[in-house]
This record gives structure tokens, C-alpha cells and sequence, in this order.
């Protein structure tokens, strides 16, 4: 019996192991350099009728995986400023993304990255200085400045 507890455990631990290693860590702003989303894969939301700020300015944090076949997996979320229901959206949105490889990744390797959503925010081509200025506070607060030393999932 005890070999049978022993081998379990190293079949286990090899298994998580393996998990581990099989995504590169990402960063959202080198994503492109191994997978372009697909048009019209991220418009679709379910955006609930009521529920807490969700007319403020705001933004979620999603953590996922593109896999080798496009689709994401282990979606998470991981901060939503201010707190509200916006992150379900978010979550939502992410889950229904789909992914192309780009002309580097032609082995089509899973990542593992995030994206930060804005909700209700100025237009990135706003001209004004305080939209401008709002817009990159709120987005800041949502970047996951620790992503790439995080646990993989």
C-alpha cells in the first residue's frame, strides 16, 4: 500500500509540475508577439441590468490562458477598481476570446497573461488632459505589477 500512496504522490507532483511548465508567462504588452485576438471574438458581454458601480469609471484586471488552440482557459479575475460587478463582464468577455497564433508563435504556444478592461472611461483618443489623466489613473490601478513572478495557474 505504501508504494501505491508513494507513486500517487510523485504521479501528482509530476503532473503539476508538467502544468506548470507548459505556458510562458506573458505580459499583456508582449502578447502580440505570440497571439492576435480575432476579430469580434471579445464583444460579446453580459452586462447585468443593476448591480454595484456600474455607471462609475472603472476597470477589471482578467488573468487567462491562451491555449494552443486559440481559446482561453483558467480565466480569473483578479482586481476590479473600484470594487463593483463590472468584473463579471470582464470575466465574460474573456472567456468568449478567441486568439490566432501570430507569425512567431508557430508552435502555437499557451500563454499565460492578463488584460486590464476599462468600463466606462474616456476614449483612449481623447484629446483632453483630464480624461487623459483619469483614464491612465484608473487603468494603473488595475495592472498587475507582480503578474509575472505569480503562480502559474
Amino acid at each position: 500500500m505504501k508504494t501505491n500512496a508513494l507513486f500517487v504522490t510523485l504521479l501528482a507532483a509530476f503532473a503539476s509540475a508538467s502544468a506548470a511548465e507548459r505556458y510562458q508567462v506573458i505580459p499583456p504588452e508582449r502578447l502580440a508577439n505570440y497571439w492576435l485576438l480575432q476579430s469580434g471574438s471579445a464583444s460579446a458581454a453580459n452586462v447585468p441590468n443593476s448591480g454595484s458601480n456600474l455607471d462609475k469609471p472603472s476597470c477589471a484586471a482578467v488573468s487567462y490562458v491562451v491555449e494552443k488552440d486559440g481559446s482561453t482557459s483558467h480565466v480569473k479575475l483578479e482586481r476590479v477598481v473600484p470594487q463593483g460587478d463590472l468584473g463579471k463582464v470582464a470575466v465574460n468577455i474573456v472567456t468568449g476570446m478567441r486568439f490566432a497564433a501570430a507569425p512567431p508563435n508557430m508552435g502555437k504556444d499557451a500563454v499565460y497573461t492578463y488584460v486590464v478592461m476599462p468600463f466606462n472611461l474616456p476614449g483612449a483618443q481623447s484629446t483632453n488632459t483630464e480624461d487623459k489623466a483619469m483614464r491612465a489613473r484608473i487603468i494603473d490601478a488595475c495592472k498587475l505589477d507582480d503578474f509575472t513572478t505569480r503562480k502559474q495557474p
